[in-house]
């Protein structure tokens, strides 16, 4: 019996998506969840059923009879009306909505009607290849449409339906589960190849990079062995079975050289940046780095020229990555010129704010919309693309950094940093930042006993092996 009760919990934990993995918190938050959908099974494989009390004795004879005699009270089934069948198509590479539509048997009409009632619910330019269209047929009629349902974001769906005045589309919310998901591991090759085998997402480990980019160079800095921690926000979709990954909350980098935390806090005002366990922002003025898994390929100070072909000053930094490869601004600030520039080709340099450093962007492919003279930009927003325009014998970004209006070498100089919590603002940091190393502390406990409990019964046949299963 105990194994059964096992194997019903291994399910659930299948179903809900909770495992080892989570925070403690969150597995009370799953066992609730169970419990409800459990409901009278559990207690049937426990106790044999909710009312012990002997059941009445009816004779065997007596049970056909019962039974013919319910039958007889039913309509035909043929008189029953039918049930709606929901028809699932998925979208192919290269498909329109419409042509998706025509495929399925729609009139043309029809269609129209639909993209046109969805269009103010979601954004049709933006679907893609798999995207799932749930539709109901229109009875008495298979080339129009019922209802319909579309996925518009991981917690929001579009559903259409057929009204007295024709097809009209709203948004709908899904239901979601909040979780926290925990994660570590030492590096052995890349942070990105390590990370991907301790099972992170893409995702995840870009925003990592990008955090910890103002304080490593991660071609130079990282070395086999060492380790990283990542503690992140997650959601649980219950109808589609999947997760959504969301801010990371709080991770660490120890190097050979140093040990790096960022911990997300989110101020009065709303805004949230990271701080240091000191309370100190995370956050530079200036990214050193400003594309993501670049190689550094030249740094600054005179090289022999490689089209020139004489020793020239480069002043400046070139990263080697692939042509279309997304170029981030370095920090915050206006844009001063975004156009091509002689021998640097498609170029950009921002002002940044009050300080008197400005960064520039050569070779690129392609400006980003809307990054024009004057425009106001974002550290990490988007700018431009790789490319290979200008004066260039390939593919890369030349980055510099000016400091009044002079190149400087952006690996000598001392960057200016973020703000310093202090008072009330520090202390509740830190209360923050507290809870969380409580609720890491809680995630290894469990899986240190997950562990435990694999290696006790790894290689043998027993009842509760499904539980273990599940729980990997």
């Amino acid at each position: 019996m105990q194994g059964k009760w096992h194997r019903l919990q291994a399910r659930l934990s299948d179903i809900t998506g909770f495992s080892g993995g989570e925070s403690a918190k969150r597995k009370q938050h799953a066992m609730l969840f169970g419990t409800a959908l459990a409901g009278g099974l559990a207690l049937t494989l426990l106790t044999g059923g909710v009312d012990e009390s002997p059941a009445p004795v009816i004779p065997e004879t007596n049970v056909s009879l019962l039974a013919e005699d319910a039958a007889a009270t039913l309509p035909p089934e043929s008189m029953l009306p039918a049930e709606p069948v929901e028809e699932s198509f998925h979208l192919k590479s290269g498909e329109t909505l419409t042509e998706l539509f025509a495929r399925a048997g729609i009139e043309r009409g029809e269609a129209h009607a639909a993209v046109a009632a969805l269009r103010p619910v979601m954004d049709l330019r933006r679907l893609k290849t798999g995207q799932d269209v749930r539709l109901i047929r229109a009875e008495g009629d298979k080339a129009r449409i019922e209802s319909l349902r579309m996925r518009a974001a991981f917690d929001r769906e579009a559903v259409l339906t057929r009204t007295d005045e024709g097809l009209k589309a709203e948004a709908a919310d899904l239901p979601t589960v909040a979780l926290t998901h925990f994660a570590e591991g030492r590096i052995e090759d890349s942070l990105y190849l390590s990370a991907k085998r301790a099972g992170l997402p893409d995702k995840v480990i870009v925003d990592m990079i990008r955090l910890m980019s103002f304080d490593v160079d991660f071609e130079r800095d990282i070395r086999e062995g060492d380790a990283f921690e990542i503690y992140f926000e997650r959601r649980y979709s219950p109808v589609f079975g999947d997760t959504d990954e969301g801010n990371i909350l709080r991770a660490k980098l120890v190097t050979r050289r140093t040990t790096l935390e960022a911990n997300r806090f989110v101020h009065a005002d709303g805004e949230a940046d990271y701080y240091d366990s000191e309370g100190k922002s995370t956050r530079k003025s200036i990214m050193l780095t400003p594309v993501d898994g670049a190689r550094l390929t030249s740094k600054f100070g005179r090289r022999r020229h490689p089209v020139l072909g004489y020793t020239k000053m480069h002043k400046g930094l070139d990263f080697g990555a692939p042509r279309g490869t997304p170029v981030m601004a370095a920090g915050d600030g206006i844009v001063e010129k975004a156009s091509p520039y002689g021998s640097y080709g498609n170029y950009i340099r921002i002002r940044h704010g009050d300080s008197h450093y400005k960064t520039a962007y050569a070779h690129l492919n392609g400006f980003a919309k809307g990054v024009k003279a004057g425009a106001r930009v974002r550290q990490g927003q988007i700018i431009g693309y790789v490319g290979t325009t200008g004066r260039s014998t390939g593919p890369h970004l030349h980055y510099e950094i000016l400091a009044g209006n002079k190149q400087v070498n952006p690996l000598g100089i001392k960057l200016p940093t973020g703000r310093k919590l202090k008072g009330q603002e520090m202390l509740a940091f830190q209360e923050n930042r507290e809870l969380m190393l409580a609720d890491i502390g809680q995630i290894r406990t469990v899986n240190t006993v997950l562990l435990a409990e694999a290696a006790d019964v790894d290689g043998q046949e027993t009842a509760d092996s499904p539980v273990m299963a599940g729980r990997r």
